[in-house]
């Protein structure tokens, strides 16, 4: 008897400890749907706080000097952007050169930065487009002997300031053709400077690099042909070994007639080295700005060529070639829009693992399905065990029989204990099994009781 009422007392703390992992698991359950609930909603929040209307953002650009090529062309474009985009404005700011863009850019002064492509950057620089071709020319007066680099020994010349890109791109040409720094009468000047110099005869020759649409060098060939002055350019014949020297240089051609038709000039189809004007941002500035500043430049070029026509020069990065700096995220995101996608390229095998994978889940779904069916079956038994022994309490007058039949409803507690355990059943029907179980056993007890009196 003492046996039989130490079981009873641990099938009943079994069943309290029971009760409250079941009571447990429900407080998690309704706490982890709360923090569900809570993530869905900031969610939402923060993306509704993302899209709000910011407003357009401005991007400032290191353009290089003052009514240069590059500043104008900037000028303009920061035109049609602000006509074309909701989202982007741009400011154009004046530079002294590409070095001093550069340094700007990595300074964060500057978003985005014209450079020459020969300008040594670090590796946070990103590309975005080849804006335009800028020429080495070399110019001289017409009753000058000079028709080569080397006939400059000797001679008064006109080269750029110091510490400028054009300052250094002319000593390119002296080193690769041997000319002696002190054979030359250079002196440096502004190239508007160089022209009237060049016009008034205090000079022999000019040298500058700029595109063949530049405002000044233009007025260059205006003035001579209005005082019939005779100006002749001077072919630089080795420009290819010179850009195998210098691979950021590159081999350009000035057609006969680029800058009068009348008295030609120059007379012939010329020879010159050129080098690509760009333009570049870091790489931690936004894909999708970046996306929008390329696409206004691609997609209005006819609205920008009318107002510049050196416009008509901007052409994507030829990737296929091989780029010295990287591409942006952004302007590859545009260039790339027609391309497919890699759902699109992947279409067959992604449907194939859709249908695998839907197969899958049908048959998880199955076998769900017949594990909580079997749970459901071994709860209904435990049950029909339970009704079994109140019926057969309900009938015997027999008190070792009553005593037999409640060890039979504690064992029967503690296989649904530990079938619970192993997930044998589930707690809902443990649940139930719990209340019928009680009934059952206040039924024996009274039954017990009738018997005894």
């Amino acid at each position: 008897m003492l046996a039989v009422t130490e079981k009873q007392e641990n099938l009943d703390n079994t069943t309290r400890v029971a009760n409250q992992s079941s009571k447990s698991g429900f407080s998690y359950k309704r706490l982890s749907w709360l923090l569900v609930i809570l993530l869905i909603i900031s969610t939402v929040a923060g993306y509704f706080y993302l899209i709000r209307d910011q407003g357009p953002v401005t991007l400032k650009i290191a353009s290089g000097p003052y009514r240069s090529d590059s500043y104008e062309l900037m000028k303009e474009v920061a035109d049609v952007i602000s006509r074309h985009s909701e989202e982007l404005m741009i400011e154009v700011v004046p530079s002294k050169d590409s070095s001093n863009n550069i340094s700007l850019l990595n300074q964060g002064v500057v978003d985005l930065a014209t450079i020459r492509s020969d300008t040594p950057v670090v590796s946070n620089v990103r590309m975005v487009a080849d804006l335009f071709s800028d020429y080495f020319q070399l110019i001289a007066r017409g009753e000058s002997l000079i028709y080569t680099p080397n006939d400059l020994i000797g001679k008064k010349v006109a080269i750029a300031n110091f510490g400028t890109d054009e300052f250094r791109s002319f000593w390119v040409l002296g080193d690769h053709y041997d000319l002696p720094i002190n054979g030359i009468k250079w002196r440096t000047m502004s190239f508007e400077n160089a022209k009237d110099a060049l016009l008034s005869g205090e000079v022999d020759a000019v040298f500058t690099v700029r595109s063949l649409r530049d405002r000044v060098l233009l007025n260059l060939f205006e003035d001579a042909e209005l005082k019939k002055f005779p100006l002749r350019f001077i072919s630089l014949d080795q420009a290819e070994a010179i850009s195998i020297k210098r691979p950021f240089l590159q081999v350009g051609h000035l057609p006969k007639g680029t800058f009068s038709g009348k008295a030609p000039t120059p007379r012939t189809h010329t020879i010159t080295t050129t080098v690509q004007c760009v333009l570049v941002t870091r790489d931690d500035l936004d894909d999708g700005l970046i996306r929008e500043l390329t696409r206004i430049l691609f997609e209005n070029r006819l609205d920008l060529i009318i107002r510049f026509a050196l416009a008509s020069a901007i052409q994507p990065p030829k990737i296929d070639e091989g780029l010295a700096i990287p591409l942006h995220e952004g302007s590859e995101q545009y260039f790339n829009r027609d391309q497919p996608s890699f759902l699109q390229e992947n279409a067959e095998p992604i449907a194939l693992l859709i249908t695998i994978a839907a197969m899958l889940f049908s048959a998880l779904l199955a076998l769900r399905s017949r594990f909580v069916s079997t749970q459901k079956d071994r709860m209904d038994s435990y049950n029909y065990l339970l009704l079994d022994i109140a019926e057969r309490g309900n009938k015997t007058s027999d008190l070792d029989e009553i005593k037999i039949l409640k060890t039979s409803l504690f064992d029967t507690l503690e296989k649904v204990v530990r079938a619970l355990d192993t997930d044998e059943v589930t707690e809902e029907g443990f649940q139930t099994f719990s209340f019928l179980w009680e009934s059952v056993r206040v039924m024996l007890v009274e039954r017990e009781k009738e018997i005894s009196n």
